[in-house]
């Protein structure tokens, strides 16, 4: 397979300018970028791509950056993005940024230089000036399920509908001991959970019980076991729990079942972040659940708009989608 440098040393350039030049960029002298075009015509470097790139500037590709995609919403959002993507005849470049924020720059940073012509992105938060400078260079960002950045689109839950649809439901069932396993707090879906939370406990003159995981977990799975031990150590008469996501859900699954607490009798259990992931679960998970074809039907027609400039001139847009309750096996 050719590389950089065998079409370097064929158009006697350097690899820096090969680079440069199919990357389509301004600093690279037309004749010589024709040159290169030329030797990466001649071995064959992917030269469909290569032309089409060249031609218009566009990779018809969409990055998309998301923390992980171990048994969450995230997983389910690629699925669809791909689907709708390649509807459109656009592709989709998944990178994974473990929600560390060098690694988020460094991904950022290749997909400005061309991977991309737009990005989608579930962002840390730590990287808000250099995705404000990517965007008001022309390469659109929109932010998907955390809106860390008002300068910027975005297309995000309204965890407040989500987490008193869930707390209604519960009341409604009669619980009066109602806990939250949640993430951490350093993560503004997790800040706005907790904070839904709070308001309506207090509201109702109800006992504040929390447990919040310090920092992402390896497995949220296994957070969501232990901190149901934890939970219930310290108020055993809790009669409901709502959880952060599906996976820590059956982790309080678990637990109860090691415990010998029934499901739903002696505890119900309802997830405010329903995902495909409750299908391996032996029991159902009830859960606010989330349109994932609705929101990645939203961002990528808004980066895609925005990538053949058909809006170039609309306003930024902040869209936040109520979730929906499906009621199962454990409410």
């Amino acid at each position: 397979m050719p590389t950089l440098k065998d079409i370097a040393k064929l158009a006697h350039v350097d690899i820096s300018t090969v680079s440069r030049a199919l990357n389509d960029s301004p600093y690279v002298h037309p004749n010589t970028k024709e040159k290169i075009l030329e030797a990466a015509n001649t071995l064959k470097y992917h030269l469909n791509g290569t032309k089409e790139v060249l031609k218009t500037g566009k990779t018809h590709a969409v990055g998309i950056i998301i923390p992980n995609a171990k048994l969450n919403i995230f997983m389910d959002f690629i699925q669809q993005a791909e689907i709708q993507a390649d509807a459109v005849n656009y592709d989709v470049i998944i990178c994974l940024s473990n929600d560390d924020s060098k690694r988020e720059k460094r991904l950022l940073q290749k997909m400005r230089a061309g991977l991309a012509d737009g990005i989608i992105i579930a962002s840390t938060g730590e990287n808000n000036s250099l995705l404000e400078d990517i965007s008001s260079s022309g390469k659109p960002v929109v932010q998907i399920f955390r809106e860390v950045d008002q300068n910027l689109d975005s297309i995000s839950i309204n965890y407040q509908q989500s987490v008193e649809t869930a707390f209604h439901i519960l009341r409604k069932k009669g619980c009066c001991q109602i806990g939250l396993i949640n993430g951490p707090t350093s993560d503004t879906p997790y800040q706005d959970k907790l904070l839904a939370y709070r308001q309506l406990v207090e509201s109702q003159s109800l006992p504040v019980i929390v447990q919040n995981t310090q920092s992402y977990p390896a497995s949220f799975v296994q957070a969501g076991y232990e901190l149901t031990k934890t939970m219930l150590s310290v108020t055993p008469n809790v009669d409901g729990i709502l959880t952060a996501n599906d996976s820590e859900a059956l982790g309080v699954a678990r637990y109860l079942d090691h415990q010998s607490i029934n499901i739903p009798n002696d505890i119900k259990v309802i997830s405010l972040a329903g995902s495909t992931v409750s299908d391996l679960f032996p029991a159902r998970v009830s859960a606010t659940v989330f349109p994932i074809d609705e929101i990645s039907l939203h961002a990528l027609s808004l980066i895609i708009s925005k990538v053949e400039k058909l809006d170039r001139d609309s306003p930024l847009q902040h869209l936040q989608i109520n979730t929906r309750y499906v009621s199962q096996m454990t409410c």
